[in-house]
């Protein structure tokens, strides 16, 4: 308290300085309280632009969605009406021309086995039977590896290969070519001397369920004996034939054993 003479006590002092806390404080909390609520606005200021910033972009984003879509729905309607195409082929597009593709080279497996049959088969071939004897008659004579090697690049062993490669080399494949030449072998049934003639009928081929590059086959030989006799043989065999329709492998099955009887009527 304040005495008369103007001097403060020690309670004085003590009152006026508990004002003073009093005001700073008030004073303090009214800053505080600005600052907080300056913060919560920034806050909701943060919030609203977000939201607004991702509806914005969802928005964007269903439109170009849409726009795709309208797209996309009307280039498929323009192609299934106009026929139009955007450079690439559906299964439905490559389905008929694969077919056709695999009808045609099963066809032509076909036609090439026939007509090695029918060039085996019919027969005797007259002139591969003049160049044999003759390639046989030359080889005959050489009596060393040397005289053997100089005889391939002799004109009568040339006509020879060529003349059987000109009758089924187009039919096969280069190895299947090959070994038709020696493990079959070709002309096996014009090999034979004396007066005989072969005729192929009846030729069935068909495809192989389970493998479609493999062929079986059955076909008739007519057998007629230099005493004029005739009599069917029953063969059936089996090719593999690539899809160009050449033969890799060709084999025959002599049913019947005319290979035995056109041995023991020329012997």
């Amino acid at each position: 308290m304040k005495k008369t003479d103007g001097t403060y006590t020690a309670l004085d002092n003590q009152l006026k300085q508990l004002d003073q806390d009093i005001i700073w404080n008030q004073k303090h909390k009214a800053k505080l309280h600005s600052r907080i609520l300056s913060n919560l606005d920034k806050q909701e200021s943060k919030i609203r632009f977000f939201n607004g910033f991702k509806f914005t972009s969802s928005l964007v984003l269903c439109s170009i969605l849409l726009v795709a879509g309208v797209l996309f729905l009307s280039q498929n309607i323009l192609q299934e009406e106009g026929g139009l195409t955007t450079g690439t082929r559906t299964s439905s597009d490559e389905g008929p021309a694969s077919v056709g593709s695999e009808e045609a080279g099963v066809a032509k497996s076909k036609e090439t086995i026939q007509a090695v049959i029918e060039e085996e088969f019919n027969g005797p071939d007259e002139t591969y039977r003049e160049l044999w004897e003759a390639a046989m008659e030359a080889q005959n004579k050489a009596t060393t590896q040397e005289e053997f090697d100089a005889l391939q690049e002799t004109p009568v062993w040339q006509n020879y290969l060529n003349y059987m490669a000109d009758m089924y080399a187009s039919y096969f494949t280069e190895n299947g070519y090959d070994n038709f030449l020696n493990a079959t072998p070709a002309f096996m049934y014009s090999g034979f001397d004396g007066e005989y003639e072969l005729a192929a009928s009846d030729i069935k081929i068909s495809q192989n369920e389970h493998n479609p590059k493999m062929y079986q086959f059955t076909f008739q030989v007519e057998y007629k004996n230099a005493n004029g006799e005739v009599q069917p043989y029953s063969f059936e065999g089996e090719a593999i034939a690539s899809e160009e329709g050449k033969i890799e492998k060709l084999q025959f099955l002599d049913k019947d054993d005319l290979l035995t009887e056109m041995n023991e009527d020329i012997y």
